[in-house]
């Protein structure tokens, strides 16, 4: 587990359980957890992420668990990214 994500800007991409993208958010890592039980037989590393900005809306970034601007995303679904590079991305 790389605990220098603690800190870093990142970048994660939303997508449905059928794989459908929804969209970009963007924010900083707070805590990490590895190996977290998402489903039956099925483990992932997670971030806790902080200070979300959702890309192209003034509405704040709501979690499944109804926490605003913060909440657990997959380590393989966020890139880190800088403050100042543009919050970028395309379905196509």
């Amino acid at each position: 587990m790389d605990y220098g994500l603690i800190g870093k800007q990142v970048r994660i991409l939303l997508y449905t359980s059928e794989g459908v993208a929804l969209g970009v958010i963007v924010g900083r890592v707070a805590d990490l957890a590895e190996k977290v039980q998402v489903a039956p037989g099925r483990h992932k590393d997670l971030a806790y992420v902080v200070d979300i900005e959702v890309q192209g809306s003034e509405e704040p970034y709501l979690s499944s668990s109804g926490v605003e601007n913060e909440g657990w995303f997959a380590l393989q679904d966020m890139e880190v990214v800088s403050r100042d590079e543009p919050y970028t991305w395309s379905a196509n």
